[in-house]
């Protein structure tokens, strides 16, 4: 390391970046606010935390953006500083990694080899055997390299050299993963979107916010379907939903839970359904004409000729075991009324100076499917990212940096032959690849 990197080390500030006590704390951060996003519902609307946690909670949940917490600006940040620590610990480790992938393991003596934990020294005796175990050396070894001493030889087969590089590797991966996240949270968005069968919308409401975000394109629910058990619980719910652009239909599918639809980046998940009223209502004028009209909820009826609209304002399936709807009345000239109507009991009422006798007729329920929809461009990074976390982790503990020598020479006047060898992890598997080398050479002399 040179004298510009040691003081570069030295600076307060890198080294406040690059201590392993900040990683640590940061973490924790990680994990507790973590938890209190898992145990806080996210994404919903202000008036679910009022009514579930209270005022005062509900203070500091708005403040915080608890309710959505892995957007917030702090939670963010922590994940931002997270990345800056990994990378400045990165950056400190690689010259040390440097000077491990670029030693020369050939410069080694024969005494250091003994020293070894695994070693053995095989009397030879002949120039012959010599010969014949270097041969079966590099036959049962693998692939080495020689170096040539005074009066010896040294052979070196070296495998994982390359696995140093794993740490690497993992900080990457989760440096990748982080971006992605951050890209995700940047520029994607999380939605909900309500539709009645045949309503086509083309924006999704905003969690969190209830703003309208525009899809680019229209989605339309031609069919809703759902099942029930026995005891009423839903068994499975299906939306066919097609998408249109320009009036033109570009893609149609059934979804249903876990077979969400995707289309240009945006996916729309079958997450719930509910139902709504629709009431048909039977009017008669003074004058004689009448009007049968279907109310459904959230939606206004015009009978055009008289130029009356009607609407649903509240309904009760049950009023004395029959069914009640409150029932708005209106036009361009007078004030409007709302009236109160059993199912099957007709009743007069006067409006504009007309009178009128209506009644409700029938009652249906009309389904509506809830989709959540997602974009998130940052998907395919965290993927990626995960995929350099798993080859990581693979390369950091179970690809060992595995060196065995083999030095050949005179000892005391006799041809000896030295075998040693070293890893640096999953010393249980060196160790027996070590002894059948070992007792494939001294079979090759006959011992």
């Amino acid at each position: 390391m040179t004298k510009q990197s040691i003081s570069f080390c030295d600076n307060p500030v890198w080294k406040f970046l690059s201590s392993v006590r900040l990683a640590i704390v940061l973490l924790i951060l990680l994990a507790v606010t973590s938890i209190a996003g898992t145990v806080i519902p996210q994404g919903e609307t202000m008036q679910f935390y009022l009514e579930k946690y209270g005022p005062n909670l509900f203070r500091l949940i708005k403040s915080a953006q608890l309710y959505q917490m892995y957007d917030a600006w702090w939670f963010l940040s922590i994940m931002i500083f997270f990345a800056v620590n990994l990378i400045v610990c990165t950056i400190n480790r690689v010259p040390i990694t440097m000077q491990l992938y670029s030693r020369d393991f050939l410069d080694v003596t024969k005494e250091r080899l003994l020293r070894m934990s695994a070693s053995a020294r095989i009397a030879l005796g002949s120039s012959e055997k010599s010969v014949r175990v270097v041969e079966v050396f590099k036959k049962v070894a693998g692939k080495s390299r020689a170096r040539s001493l005074a009066g010896s030889e040294l052979f070196l087969v070296e495998s994982g050299k390359w696995g140093y590089w794993g740490l690497y590797i993992l900080h990457s991966s989760i440096i990748v993963i982080m971006v992605g996240a951050l890209i995700g949270s940047l520029l994607g968005f999380k939605g909900n979107l309500m539709l009645f069968e045949g309503e086509t919308s083309d924006v999704a409401v905003e969690r969190g916010s209830d703003k309208n975000i525009p899809l680019g394109f229209t989605v339309k629910c031609d069919d809703f379907n759902v099942e029930f058990y026995d005891n009423g619980a839903p068994k499975e719910y299906l939306s066919e939903l097609t998408i249109l652009e320009n009036e033109k239909e570009m893609l149609k599918k059934t979804i249903k839970v876990n077979d969400p639809l995707r289309y240009k980046g945006i996916t729309f998940y079958q997450s719930s359904f509910d139902s709504a009223p629709e009431v048909k209502f039977h009017i008669v004028s003074a004058s004689g004409s009448s009007k049968d009209l279907s109310i459904p909820a959230f939606e206004r009826s015009l009978w055009k000729e008289t130029g009356l609209q009607f609407g649903l304002m509240r309904f009760l399936p049950n009023v004395h075991g029959t069914v009640a709807a409150h029932i708005w009345i209106g036009d361009e000239q007078n004030e409007p009324q709302a009236i109160w109507f059993v199912q099957g009991r007709e009743k007069e009422f006067t409006f504009g100076g007309n009178l009128y006798k209506a009644s409700v007729k029938e009652v249906s329920q009309r389904f509506m499917t809830g989709l959540q929809v997602k974009k998130d461009p940052g998907v395919w990074v965290v993927w990626l990212g995960c995929t350099l976390l798993i080859v990581g982790f693979v390369v950091v503990f179970w690809v060992p940096h595995v060196r065995i020598w083999l030095w050949v020479g005179e000892e005391d006047g006799n041809i000896v032959a030295i075998i040693a060898g070293q890893s640096n992890k999953n010393q249980i598997a060196f160790n027996k690849d070590f002894e059948k080398i070992k007792q494939a050479l001294r079979s090759s002399i006959g011992e």
